[in-house]
């Protein structure tokens, strides 16, 4: 009985192999005519609408479809680069929880922290253009008694958003002609970094 059992289970998967041969890829579902969703316009991404920022990594090391909002950004390349530049005074507080530990988060801190982790090479521990780090740019070393959050609020509170929106335009305007998105770091560095 079970001799023959297998003998069925055999002609029926060689005659299932057969079919599925015989089949062209454009009559499969995989293959339906299915558009890809359009880039969303930079004017129309909305910061806001992040989501919860992990704790630990970089926003582009997320998790696949985790963080639409840097999906859609990365789409525009390093034309993504101003738009975010130009977000940074934006004080706009973002009511959902965003990031782990801050009791309040804006959208100029949203775009500075993805300024950032764009630059971030993948050990998490370098920049790819002086400058923009966490530490370099706020100033100091981060040694654990103040908190990320802190040390923004202190930066802001005594230099002012617009600072920060042109400090990053005065670093662009210096590399922008020679940043390019590197696919093994998967973040933006200088050609000359190469």
């Amino acid at each position: 009985m079970n001799k023959i059992l297998t003998v069925c289970v055999v002609a029926l998967s060689l005659a299932g192999c057969r079919e599925a041969r015989a089949l062209r890829p454009e009559d499969s579902a995989a293959h339906v005519n299915v558009k890809p969703s359009p880039k969303v316009a930079l004017s129309d991404i909305n910061l806001a609408s992040i989501g919860r920022i992990a704790p630990k990594g970089r926003v582009q090391d997320k998790e696949d479809n985790q963080l639409p909002v840097v999906d859609q950004l990365l789409e525009h390349g390093k034309e993504a680069i101003p738009f975010l530049i130009s977000r940074l005074e934006d004080e706009t507080e973002i009511e959902k929880r965003v990031l782990d530990y801050w009791s309040e988060v804006r959208v100029g801190d949203v775009a500075l922290v993805i300024l950032t982790d764009f630059f971030t090479d993948k050990s998490w521990e370098r920049t790819t253009i002086p400058g923009v780090g966490w530490d370099e740019f706020l100033g100091g070393k981060h040694d654990g008694s103040v908190t990320g959050e802190d040390r923004l609020r202190d930066y802001v509170d005594s230099r002012g958003r617009k600072e920060i929106k042109e400090r990053w335009l005065r670093i662009w305007e210096k590399h922008k002609e020679n940043i390019i998105w590197d696919d093994e770091e998967r973040c933006f560095v200088t050609q000359n970094a190469n």
